[in-house]
């Protein structure tokens, strides 16, 4: 018997790890998960280049951590770029934790997503929180400038630095100091921890000079490995928490984490247009169209694109509440003067219904309901270029209603339905209106 979202999210809700584990999983098959967010959780993301320990301290952290709070970890793993798999290393490291009840763990992989996030990471940090972590622990694939789009989703950032030479943390300065809350000197049971320590401390002051007094982060050492450091990097986190709700920042990082969701779930959408475009690559490969052109046409960009179906009706209110009884969204309505319509929007994920009600009775819409009755009155095309879409629609022979004027959104211009087999085509360019 299957389980709707609606239970999942109840169940979710309650800490049930089997619903959260479902919940996630129909998010990296696509599935919007519909949840209010509210801030709750101390989402913390763990980076460092491969090796640095960040598992081992994950491990060290979650078993300091008291059995009352509930913890998350998200182990992002890299996917190849050959074959998209990922290995979940990081999952087998910390197989005991997850027989702890307070305990959930998931590894996902990158999926080739530059900035070492996917939508779908996204989606589960949302998911955790709604289910009340308290603590939401993110590793990253690794450090620098592929790997920051963390610090959009996470309210504290440790990053960790192995035992190294000067010149390698210099190098590693331009991912790293940028982005860091809290600075760890890793694996410190190592005897060039103490060299790495103050190397680390110098670098923080200089870059605190940079970017003003505010800008504050501790420099730590700690042993995953040995436990040494961990009680008091968990005070540190702890105390900035409190910090970030005494001073309203938690719901700023929502913010952030929403448009970065937003960005990654189109990257995610490009990602399936351009495992269709097969065709495209064809054209491109054969040198029928360069791989410009190609692209701003898997884009849809210079091509006439649906815009919307308009439907005449003689009662809009009447009209708009059987549409939102269907769970449509709809837009508040808009007065037309020179079309004569008043003018509801119902949106269908990247196209439109638009519904006409006439202002008056010598209005064209007016004349259609008296003829026709409701129904289907035009359907419109979306152009970046209505002059030239124009030519080429005399070009081909056809009859315009009259010259172009002010819509609802645009400037719009119609094709006689004698000229195009009985169907009134308006042409819309919506740029025209910026």
């Amino acid at each position: 018997m299957s389980v709707s979202i609606n239970e999942l999210i109840e169940r979710a809700r309650n800490w049930d790890k089997s619903a959260i584990a479902r919940l996630i999983t129909l998010a990296e098959e696509g599935v919007e998960i519909p949840l209010s967010i509210q801030r709750r959780s101390h989402v913390i993301g763990i980076t460092g280049p491969p090796g640095s320990g960040k598992s081992t301290l994950i491990y060290a952290m979650a078993r300091k951590i008291p059995q009352d709070k509930k913890i998350a970890i998200l182990t992002i793993d890299p996917s190849s770029p050959f074959t998209g798999g990922s290995f979940m290393g990081n999952r087998i490291r910390m197989q005991e934790l997850t027989s702890r009840p307070n305990i959930y763990i998931r590894s996902m992989a990158t999926r080739g997503i530059r900035g070492g996030l996917n939508y779908a990471t996204i989606a589960a940090v949302n998911i955790l929180e709604y289910a009340g972590a308290d603590y939401i622990l993110i590793e990253t694939v690794g450090a620098g400038q592929s790997d920051t789009d963390v610090k959009y989703v996470a309210d504290t950032i440790l990053v960790l630095v192995p035992p190294l030479s000067g010149d390698e943390i210099q190098a590693l300065k331009s991912g790293l100091m940028e982005i860091g809350d809290i600075y760890i000197v890793s694996k410190s049971d190592n005897q060039a921890s103490e060299s790495t320590y103050r190397d680390l401390l110098a670098m923080v002051d200089m870059m605190r000079e940079v970017k003003g007094d505010s800008w504050r982060p501790a420099v730590i050492k700690v042993s995953g490995l040995y436990g040494y450091g961990v009680d008091e990097l968990l005070r540190l986190i702890d105390d900035r928490f409190r910090e970030l709700i005494s001073n309203g920042k938690l719901n700023e990082t929502l913010t952030n984490r929403r448009l970065l969701e937003m960005r990654l779930y189109a990257y995610d959408l490009l990602e399936k247009r351009l495992s269709e475009g097969e065709e495209l690559e064809n054209e491109v490969v054969s040198g029928k169209l360069s791989p410009q052109e190609a692209a701003r046409r898997l884009l849809g960009m210079g091509m006439p694109r649906l815009g919307h179906v308009a439907i005449a009706v003689k009662d809009l209110n009447s009209a708009v509440e059987k549409f939102r009884k269907l769970g449509l969204r709809v837009s508040d309505p808009i007065i037309v003067e020179e079309q004569g319509v008043k003018v509801v929007m119902v949106w269908l994920g990247n196209t439109r219904i638009e519904l006409l009600e006439p202002l008056g009775p010598s209005s064209t819409v007016a004349k259609f309901l008296e003829n026709r009755g409701e129904g289907i009155h035009h359907i419109a095309l979306e152009v970046d270029d209505l002059e030239e879409f124009i030519r080429r629609a005399q070009d081909a022979g056809l009859t315009l209603t009259g010259k172009p004027s002010r819509g609802a959104e645009g400037i719009v211009t119609f094709i006689h339905p004698k000229s195009l087999n009985g169907v009134l085509l308006e042409l819309v360019q919506r740029k025209a209106l910026q």
